[in-house]
């Protein structure tokens, strides 16, 4: 490791750069996964009459929606940690 503050500060901000991408790539799979799933069930509901065929595509269509609000509310959980621990990291460094 170098003794050079700006390689440092430079690693930090390579750092933080990949916890952003980590977290976007985490709420796209997610929503991903919930449209899709969303989607299957309302194919489902277009294509196939009776019962089973309504309570598969439901299950399908809850799911997604399931989906959608689980990856936002992780995101924004993601989110609400990094800018805390982003404010803890920043603090002495912020001039009086």
């Amino acid at each position: 490791m170098s003794d050079d503050p700006d390689a440092e500060t430079y690693r930090l901000r390579l750092a933080e750069e990949q916890n952003r991408l980590a977290r976007e790539r985490t709420i796209l799979a997610h929503i991903r996964t919930g449209f899709a799933s969303f989607l299957f069930g309302v194919a489902l509901f277009g294509l196939f009459d009776g019962i089973v065929a309504s309570a598969v595509a439901a299950f399908f269509v809850l799911a997604g929606a399931g989906f959608l609000a689980t990856g936002w509310w992780s995101y924004a959980r993601s989110d609400e940690r990094a800018r805390a621990v982003l404010a803890e990291m920043e603090r002495p460094f912020r001039r009086r």
